[in-house]
C-alpha cells in the first residue's frame, strides 16, 4: 500500500513538473513581425518599446526585435487557368518577370501552377526557368485541375525544414475550386508549419478583419489590400473571400493587380501606364517578403491560443503615419 502511495506521489509531481515545464514553454515565442510603408519596403531601427501588442485575455510583452534580412526560400503559385482572359496571362508573366528581378540574388525561388497548363520550377532551378514555365504553360492544352489552394498545400511540403522568412506567394484571380484544401485547412497548415502567405490578385478581393478590434476599411486604391482601423465593424467588398483572411492571418498581404473584368484593362494591358503598375505591385510583394523583425513576445498571463494584436506607439506613427504591421493574427497553439 505503501510502495503505491509512493508510486502515485510521483506520478503527480512529474505530472506537475510536466505541466510547469509547458507552461514556461508557452510563455516567450517568436513571430515575423514585418513593418512597411505602401511600397512594401521596410523600416529599419525599431525597438521593443515602439510596439504595444494584446491579446484576448491581457497585454502581452514585447521582449526583444532582430531584423532579419536573411536568404529567403519562396515558392510562386501561379494560376494558369484557361478561364483567364489572354490580358490577364499577359499580366501574370509581367509579375513573375518582375518578382524574379526584384528578389536578391540570395533568395531561393520555385513555382508550382493550379488549375490549368502545369509547370513546376524547384527550388535551386535557374531563375530564368520561371518564365519560361509560365510561358509554356499558357500555350499548353494539358493541364492539372487542382485548385489554388490544392497547389499552396502541395507547396508547403517543399519547405523542409521551415526557416524564418519562409512564404508562399498567390498569382491568382480567386482561391475557389480546390477539391482537398479549404480556407480552415490551408491557415492551419500555414501556422503549423510557419509559413507566410502573400498574394498578387488578379480578380477583386473581399477585405474584412483579421482581429476582433482592427484591420477594416479598405485601401485597395493604392493597390494593397491593406486595411486602416474601424470601428469593428465588417466591411464586404465583391470577390474572393478567403484571399485577404489568409495571407494577413498568416503575417502576409495582398496587393490587387487587376481587377479582369474592368474594360479599361482588358483594352490597355499593353500600355505602358498599366503595366507600370502591374510591375509595382509585384516590387510591392517581392519587399514585403524580404525582411521583417523577429520578435519574441511574452504573454502575461502564459496563455496560447488567442487572437494577438499588435500596434505602434503613437509617437512612432506620428513621425511615420503611413506604416502597417504584418504578423500572424494568432499567438497560436500551446
Amino acid at each position: 500500500m505503501r510502495r503505491s502511495l509512493l508510486y502515485i506521489s510521483f506520478i503527480l509531481v512529474s505530472m506537475f513538473q510536466v505541466a510547469a515545464a509547458q507552461q514556461d514553454a508557452c510563455k516567450a515565442f517568436e513571430i515575423p513581425v514585418g513593418v512597411i510603408n505602401l511600397g512594401g519596403e521596410s523600416f529599419r531601427g525599431l525597438a521593443p518599446q515602439d510596439f504595444l501588442a494584446h491579446a484576448q485575455k491581457g497585454s502581452v510583452a514585447v521582449k526583444s526585435i532582430t531584423y532579419d534580412d536573411g536568404p529567403r526560400h519562396i515558392l510562386l503559385v501561379v494560376d494558369t487557368s484557361r478561364k483567364l482572359s489572354a490580358n490577364v496571362h499577359k499580366a501574370e508573366l509581367e509579375l513573375i518577370k518582375t518578382f524574379a528581378a526584384a528578389a536578391r540574388p540570395e533568395d531561393t525561388l520555385g513555382l508550382l501552377t493550379a488549375r490549368g497548363p502545369g509547370a513546376t520550377v524547384k527550388f535551386g532551378d535557374p531563375r530564368a526557368n520561371l518564365v519560361d514555365a509560365i510561358s509554356q504553360a499558357t500555350t499548353s492544352k494539358e493541364g492539372k485541375d487542382r485548385g489554388v489552394l490544392d497547389a499552396v498545400l502541395e507547396g508547403v511540403e517543399w519547405f523542409s525544414p521551415s526557416r524564418p522568412g519562409d512564404a508562399i506567394v498567390v498569382i491568382a484571380h480567386d482561391t475557389e475550386g480546390n477539391h482537398k484544401a479549404n480556407a480552415k485547412s490551408v491557415a492551419k497548415t500555414l501556422a503549423d508549419h510557419h509559413i507566410r502567405l502573400f498574394g498578387l490578385a488578379l480578380g477583386p478581393v473581399q477585405t474584412r478583419n483579421t482581429t476582433t478590434s482592427s484591420f477594416q476599411t479598405s485601401t485597395t486604391s493604392q493597390g494593397l489590400a491593406l486595411t486602416t482601423p474601424s470601428t469593428g465593424d465588417l466591411i464586404y467588398n465583391t470577390g474572393d473571400e478567403d484571399f485577404f483572411p489568409l495571407t494577413m492571418n498568416s503575417g502576409g498581404l495582398v496587393a490587387l493587380v487587376v481587377d479582369p473584368d474592368n474594360k479599361q484593362f482588358s483594352d490597355k494591358i499593353d500600355d505602358p501606364q498599366i503595366q507600370q503598375g502591374v510591375r509595382f505591385r509585384a516590387q510591392v510583394i517581392a519587399n514585403a517578403v524580404d525582411t521583417f523583425y523577429r520578435m519574441v513576445l511574452e504573454p502575461q498571463h502564459g496563455m496560447r491560443g488567442e487572437w494577438l494584436d499588435l500596434g505602434l506607439t503613437e509617437s512612432i506613427k506620428k513621425n511615420s503615419p503611413k506604416m502597417w504591421l504584418l504578423f500572424p493574427h494568432s499567438l497560436g497553439p500551446c
